[in-house]
């Protein structure tokens, strides 16, 4: 394959230029991507997000809070006979007082529309300021039971409740500001820590597509720079081969004219005496023809050229077994290297498409969802594509769960794809459907596989966005399934045992009465 002394002359040099140079960017590239995922951590954007989640959790409290009070004032058999008579002055005092004893900062009375005018509003302390919701958020609040108000900066909860056909009341508490200002700097700091995620991101990859780009010019400087150096040590030794064609082939005139190296100029001397005495040679052959018998001169002549050509031929057989010697270990350096590089590129091409990031789960599509007739039909679609047995066990009577079917087939999909994973050859895989009974009955789901199971360390990391222990994958696969049965009302888990196995569950709310 390199057959000509310039070729190999070419492929050393291109290795040498090109292996500590290549070596250095990846070094530089590996430890920059790495600085720069360092910016990246999890855990503060799980801190965030879990800080805004309770906050958002105490003012729903708070809202429910204010909605049970404003509930058993509605209730009150007093209030209703105020209401009744049209005394709206007695009535105001009277919610007024009862408000300010159940520790509310406002009570307002409406007259549902269209459109809700407000009969009258109670401000019960200092620095206290009514609600002005819009008349569509109180159509809203009555459906749901409960307001806030001030967007992305909460300043009122309150709690909303029918009175009679006609009225509503809507009681609730006023938000110390500096709970407003802290949601507001929680939420923008989010916002800033996943744009920072996507940047991070970005320059990650564009380091490595740098790094790329870079080692394809390297790699082409370092070829021109390997033709123009084996070009200038190489042409001397083929200037004097084409010479001594010329000359094996009668043409005694030509002289070559020495360059390169010493020992290859050395070489071109000696080859331009050697004509020379070739020459003297011919010449002494033609007087000897005329003195003597010309097989016998002739005899004389091939010997004498046999005499400076063995030292030449042994000369250039030295370069070559020079030129040929080429370091085992670089042949392995650049596999090893050219090996790195093919890895690295194929994470990075599971974060993208990382972080997914999981993209937006689109909002449920609730209905009666009958789940042990979907556990069947998935596990149909398994069936036969391995030698892993599909069980499927549904406890009667299963009462229908409230759910997405879309949603739920693919949480199945993940669980089931896992499973298999885990799986040995003539493993089984067992789906269960059944009713969990308890104070708050559920449908439950289990998934168990015959697999090695998991240790406790990485069972606790298994839900764990990015986390994975196969070669292959995203790593967000119960991530994601954890996200659709959160926005199910539902709960998801794993049970393992190391050697027997691993049981992913989840649960489902069943139809409500009112939908039933």
């Amino acid at each position: 394959m390199l057959g000509t002394l310039r070729q190999r002359l070419m492929a050393l040099f291109l290795l040498v230029s090109i292996i500590p140079s290549l070596g250095l960017t990846l070094f530089v590239t590996f430890y920059l991507t790495r600085s720069i995922a360092a910016l990246r951590n999890p855990e503060t954007e799980n801190a965030l997000s879990q800080s805004l989640e309770v906050i958002r959790e105490g003012i729903e409290r708070l809202g429910n809070d204010a909605r049970q009070h404003a509930e058993v004032m509605a209730l009150d058999p007093g209030t209703r006979r105020l209401l009744d008579a049209g005394n709206t002055a007695e009535l105001e005092r009277r919610l007024r007082d009862e408000a300010r004893s159940r520790g509310l900062d406002y009570i307002c009375l409406y007259k549902i529309g269209p459109p809700a005018q407000r009969i009258f509003g109670a401000r019960l302390g200092p620095r206290i300021s009514l609600p002005e919701p819009e008349q569509g958020s109180l159509r809203g609040a009555l459906e749901q039971g409960g307001l806030i108000t001030g967007g992305d900066a909460p300043r009122q909860v309150s709690g909303v409740t029918p009175m009679g056909k006609e009225y509503m009341l809507l009681a609730g508490y006023q938000l110390d500001p500096e709970i407003s200002k802290e949601i507001l700097s929680l939420q923008k700091n989010l916002v800033m820590y996943r744009k920072l995620g996507v940047y991070t991101w970005i320059s990650e990859r564009g380091l490595w597509v740098f790094a790329a780009l870079w080692a394809l010019v390297l790699g082409l400087l370092s070829f021109g720079l390997a033709y123009l150096v084996s070009r200038g040590i190489a042409q001397p030794v083929l200037e004097l081969r084409g010479g001594m064609e010329r000359v094996s082939g009668g043409d005694l005139s030509h002289r070559v004219t020495p360059s390169g190296t010493q020992e290859v100029r050395f070489l071109g001397r000696t080859f331009n005496q050697m004509v020379e005495e070739l020459q003297v040679s011919r010449r002494a052959l033609v007087r000897a023809e005329r003195l003597a018998a010309w097989r016998e001169v002739a005899r004389a002549v091939a010997h004498e050229i046999r005499n400076p050509l063995t030292p030449i031929q042994f000369a250039l057989e030295r370069l070559r077994e020079e030129a040929r010697r080429a370091e085992p270990p670089r042949a392995q350096v650049v596999q090893e290297n050219a090996d790195l590089i093919l890895n690295e590129v194929h994470s990075l091409q599971e974060f993208v498409n990382a972080f997914s990031a999981v993209a937006q789960l689109p909002e449920p599509r609730f209905a009666a969802c009958d789940v042990g007739a979907l556990a069947e039909s998935v596990a149909k679609l398994y069936r036969g594509s391995s030698r892993v047995e599909f069980r499927v066990e549904i406890g009667a009577p299963l009462p229908l769960a409230w759910a997405d079917e879309a949603q739920i087939q693919r949480v199945l999909v993940n669980l089931i794809k896992n499973a298999l994973e885990a799986s040995p050859e003539r493993g089984t895989i067992t789906m269960r459907a059944y009713r969990e009974n308890g104070q708050d009955p559920r449908v439950r789901v289990e998934i168990e596989d015959s697999g090695p199971g998991m240790d406790p360390a990485t069972l606790e990391r298994a839900v764990s966005p990015g986390f994975t222990t196969k070669s292959s994958g995203s790593g967000l696969g119960l991530t994601l399934v954890q996200r659709i049965v959160e926005q199910h009302s539902g709960r998801f888990g794993l049970e393992s045992h190391p050697g027997i196995g691993t049981c992913a569950w989840f649960t489902l709310p069943p139809v409500p009465e009112a939908r039933s």
